[in-house]
């Protein structure tokens, strides 16, 4: 009996390290066509971009069938923009009646900026957790959906992984 008891305990110590080493397979995913990347689940792909979207400067849409949580990329110049990051986000953020502001964030040693609000889409209201990144003239956009309870983990983790190449 203790030999079988032993057996036990070390086949869920065996399942419990194999469920602690398996991690989610990453790609690199660049931020426009900026330095900036960061790694994000294989299981994100693409999705449609509208004409109004590129218009709008989005240039990318990822989804994934593994999570509700999805974002959007948006990458344009400076030209007749606030010059500063906080300036820019400040102005952004009332724009969209944010409900919290940080200009003088950091990720990884990246200046950042970050603001949260409430956006449609297709007549549903969505959080939403925008974070905005300078490189040389543009400004970069990251506006993720917080949809699905582990929303903002996601996020971070996929924020902690930011870098510039």
């Amino acid at each position: 009996m203790k030999l079988k008891m032993i057996a036990i305990a070390l086949c869920l110590m065996l399942l419990a390290v194999c469920a602690a080493a398996e991690t989610t397979e990453t790609m690199d995913f660049q931020l426009g066509t900026s330095a900036l990347t960061m790694k994000i689940p294989n299981s994100y792909v693409p999705g449609d971009l509208t004409e109004e979207d590129v218009q709008h400067d989005q240039v990318a849409y990822m989804v994934s069938s593994d999570s509700l949580l999805d974002f959007d990329v948006y990458q344009f110049t400076k030209d007749g923009l606030p010059e500063t990051l906080a300036e820019y986000v400040q102005m952004e953020a009332e724009e969209f009646a944010a409900t919290e502001v940080v200009t003088d964030a950091k990720i990884n040693g990246i200046d950042a900026a970050y603001y949260r609000t409430v956006e449609s889409y297709d007549g549903e209201e969505y959080a939403t957790l925008t974070y905005v990144f300078e490189d040389g003239e543009d400004y970069l956009e990251i506006c993720f959906w917080l949809d699905g309870e582990n929303a903002e983990a996601e996020v971070k983790n996929i924020l902690d992984t930011l870098s510039r190449k």
